[in-house]
Parts: C-alpha cells; structure tokens; sequence
C-alpha cells in the first residue's frame, strides 16, 4: 500500500509565514451565492495586483462558446502583442480552480499574463459555469465545448495546432483530466500534454482508500488543514452533486490503465498538506504505469492553494517549476 504522509506536516516556511501574517477568522454563515461573491471579489483583487506586475504588452480578446445545451460561456484568449502575424504559438488552455463555484474571466487575467509573460504562448482562459447556479455535469460539457472551439477557431487566435496544451488548477484540473481522457477516447492525439496543478481526479466517494495505508490518507491528515478543509470539500461536494461518482470522467483516477495509455505527457504540481495529495500521487503513479511520461513536483507541509501566499518559499519555487513544466511539455 502506499503511504504518502512524509509529505505532510506543517513545513518551518509555512508556519514563519503565519506568524508573521495571522489569518483573518473564517467568514461567517453565508449563502453560497454570497460566499461566490465575496470570494471572487478578493480574488480578482488579487488578479489585479498581479497584472500590475507584468512588464510586456499583452493582446487580450474576449469569445463566446456555446455549449452543448445551447447555452454560452466566455473565453478570454491572451498572447505577447510583439506576435508577428505569420508566427503561430503553443495554445495553453487554461480552467480554473475554485471548487467549481468560484472564479470568474477577471480572477484569471493575473495568472493567465503572467504565463504568456513567461512563456511565450498563446493563454485560452476558460470560465465554464459555476454552482450553485449550475449543476454537474454542466462544467464537465463546458470543459469539452471549449476545447473544441479552440482548435475550430485555431488559426485566427493565432495558434499551433500541432502544440496544444491543457491544464488546470484544483477543480479545474479535473476538468482538464476529464476532457483529455474523453479525447483519447475519440483516437484524437491533439492535446500534446497536460498540467495538473493541485489536481482533484477523484470523487471523495469512491476514493480508492485500500490504496493507502491505513491512517495516512491525506483526508484524515488534512481534515482541518487551511484553505480546503473537509468541510470546504463537503460544501463543494454538496453544490456540485456528481449523481455518478464513479463517473469515470470526474474520478479519472478510477479509469483503466489501458484506458489511460494514449494521455500525453503529464505535469503534476503536488501540495503535500493537502486532502487531494493522495489522489493526485497516486495518479501520477498509475500514468507512469500506463507508460505516460510524467514529471512532478512536490510541495512538502504547505496546504492546498499555498501560491496565493507569494513570499512563501513554497511559492518561488512553485513558480520556477511551473516555467519548467512548459519547458518540459515543449520538448516533448
């Protein structure tokens, strides 16, 4: 069985780091829409500091997608403005995370540019629709709509076909696994790699718990850690309401490993004081196995969501590992 829990703990950087900068108290009993609301406003608020600190000229245009229900998501699509017309770019397609209730088009911008910034690609910023207004399997449908309408819309975002990537952040990232599986499933090799940052591939239901030695699963480590503790996770849970937790797009951990042997070569951004750990290195493990190229890097004693905190040690070295998961992807 494996055993994960050396990667827990509280790690000296995080713990200097709160007693320097206390937390304030939880917010109070609020509505889900209420909690939505305020937690996107602090977020874009974040968004905002971090543009301030680009230091090209970024080309941003907004899209609509429509989804296969007939409704409309927006997209925002980012790229260098020094981009001659004749060069075509790697694509990134970008979901966010937030626990599929939060995040919007603006809470992105800050991240969004700082990877064009870096890299030097095309960003594709996905905002598929959000709980409580919106159930599952919406996001999931959101998630595949969008991918095909960048690679319908390709040339005039001035992108690589040949060097599409897709990845995302916690929640998103499910939808990032969810979508590549549905794709292989389709003889389709155009998603060239994948970027699993803090990645959720699993349903808290049908976790594979045999899988772990018995009481070092990172849910029980984790059950009061901060940012995502397991009443966070059950709020989320709850609003998002998987009638199928089994659903073998959601839980891609569960899939076959024949199932997961045309992936593409797969990045894993890994929290080690994190409920999601577990899922997320056995994840990695089972693509290896599947014959998957794989990198990882593992953040020990820090908590989901760890990079909002930017003097964190945890934080830089998260951000030179981010730029050498591209690199990484590039060569492939």
């Amino acid at each position: 069985m494996a055993e994960f829990s050396r990667f827990g703990g509280v790690s000296d950087d995080w713990t200097a780091y709160i007693a320097a900068h206390p937390q304030p108290p939880p917010a109070p009993d609020l509505t889900p829409v209420q909690l939505q609301e305020r937690t996107n406003a602090g977020r874009e608020a974040n968004s905002r500091e971090i543009l301030n600190t680009i230091t090209i000229d970024i080309e941003t245009r907004d899209f609509t997608c429509v989804t296969s229900d007939n409704e409309t998501i927006p997209l925002r699509v980012y790229k260098p403005s020094s981009t001659p017309a004749s060069v075509k770019l790697p694509v990134f397609i970008f979901y966010h995370g937030g626990g599929y209730c939060f995040g919007t088009l603006s809470s992105e911008d800050g991240f969004c540019s700082w990877i064009v910034e870096q890299v030097g690609i095309v960003v594709v910023n996905v905002c598929y629709r959000h709980t409580p207004q919106w159930k599952w399997p919406a996001q999931r449908e959101d998630a595949f709509n969008s991918l095909n309408w960048v690679f319908d819309n390709i040339e005039s975002l001035g992108g690589d076909e040949k060097r599409v990537f897709v990845g995302g952040r916690s929640s998103g990232s499910n939808l990032a696994a969810g979508i590549t599986l549905r794709d292989t499933e389709t003889g389709s090799k155009r998603i060239k790699g994948l970027i699993l940052d803090l990645p959720h591939v699993c349903h808290t239901d049908v976790f594979p718990s045999e899988l772990i030695a018995a009481g070092k699963d990172s849910f029980a480590e984790n059950i009061d850690a901060p940012i995502l503790p397991s009443s966070r996770i059950k709020f989320f849970n709850e609003l998002l309401d998987v009638k199928d937790p089994g659903e073998k797009y959601y839980s891609v951990l569960l899939a076959s490993k024949d199932e997961l042997a045309k992936f593409p070569p797969t990045h894993f951004l890994v929290a080690g004081r994190d409920a999601l750990r577990d899922e997320a290195l056995l994840f990695e493990e089972k693509l290896r196995q599947s014959g998957i190229k794989t990198e990882i890097n593992i953040y020990s004693g820090v908590p989901h969501g760890f990079r909002r905190f930017g003097e964190l040690q945890a934080s830089r070295q998260y951000d030179h590992d981010l730029v050498d998961a591209f690199a990484w992807l590039l060569k492939q």
